[in-house]
């Protein structure tokens, strides 16, 4: 038997793990004519053609990194996008009106399985200068200007806020040093939190998060990196995605003109910013750290080496 009812998110049990994209989708209310894979990274995601139009089927891995709620809050704020006008993705319910699929893979571990509208178009990522860092600009500024209430995503209150252990100390030559310098940034952003209000972010909004839909625009998609945290967060995290580049100042400045068409910029001195674009870094490496099936390339881990150097010899 490959399957099972879901009633409220409990997991189905599938077989063949090839069976397993198939599975989620009986979920569904759409009748379905073909599936193919799109895409391969954290996650696998689907082209899924069906009768009804063309959708994206994200399945999760079994490593758990996110909050328990985060599909069922993606499915609030994208919903109230779209009433507002913006192009997103929009979640579509199971049958049962649940935001997620559980299936079960051959190792019996859940897979959480969502499923999007399709986005037609070209990922920014590929075209990506100036002129489309300004735009990314603008449209992170458009998102904070829709932030939605409670709900249950984690909070980007510390360093670390992946629900992973801290590896960081593990990393040879280098560990002692992005350590303290976790230690430093934490302070910086335990200051940042300290007797404000965080929003909903989007938390991952780069230009690989970004597709260019003709006559349409940029729209932003994968929207489970959402975290409770500032605005300064949010851009840093943008921020930090340019810094391999040999224009990266420029990149910033065209992102930053674009935001401030929209928004006001945020107030935080430009050693703060370079704070979090640090703990960005150091964020994303032990995310690296926790799911690499082998080791780490080593200018990779020289380069966040030195970085984490970098900023504490400055502090």
């Amino acid at each position: 038997m490959l399957g099972c009812r879901v009633h409220r998110g409990r997991p189905v049990t599938v077989v063949d793990a090839k069976e397993l994209a198939s599975i989620a989708l009986r979920h569904f209310p759409i009748e379905v004519r073909r599936v193919t894979r799109a895409a391969e990274s954290f996650n696998t995601i689907y082209r899924v053609e069906a009768v009804e139009g063309t959708y994206a089927l994200r399945v999760g891995p079994s490593l758990q990194i996110h909050a328990a709620g985060t599909a069922r809050a993606e499915t609030v704020w994208q919903r109230s996008l779209v009433d507002a006008g913006l192009a997103v993705p929009d979640v579509v319910q199971t049958s049962s009106g649940e935001p997620m699929v559980l299936v079960n893979d051959a190792d019996d571990q859940p897979r959480t399985c969502v499923l999007f509208t399709w986005i037609r178009g070209r990922s920014m990522r590929t075209r990506l200068g100036l002129s489309r860092a300004r735009t990314l600009g603008r449209l992170m500024a458009r998102l904070h200007g829709f932030p939605v209430g409670d709900v249950d995503v984690l909070r980007a209150d510390k360093v670390l806020y992946w629900l992973l252990p801290d590896r960081l100390g593990d990393v040879p030559e280098h560990g002692k040093v992005l350590t303290e310098a976790r230690d430093s940034v934490q302070a910086l952003i335990s200051e940042l939190w300290r007797d404000r209000t965080p929003q909903l972010l989007h938390g991952d909004l780069t230009a690989a998060n970004v597709i260019e839909a003709p006559g349409v625009g940029p729209v932003p998609i994968d929207f489970q990196d959402m975290v409770f945290g500032f605005a300064e967060q949010d851009i840093s995290f943008t921020l930090a995605s340019f810094g391999r580049r040999d224009d990266r100042d420029a990149m910033a400045q065209a992102f930053r003109d674009g935001y401030a068409e929209i928004c006001p910029w945020p107030e935080v001195s430009d050693a703060v910013m370079r704070g979090l674009i640090v703990a960005r870094g150091l964020h994303q490496l032990n995310l690296s750290l926790a799911t690499a099936e082998g080791p780490l390339p080593r200018d990779y881990l020289d380069y966040h080496g030195a970085k984490a150097q970098t900023w504490l010899d400055a502090s």
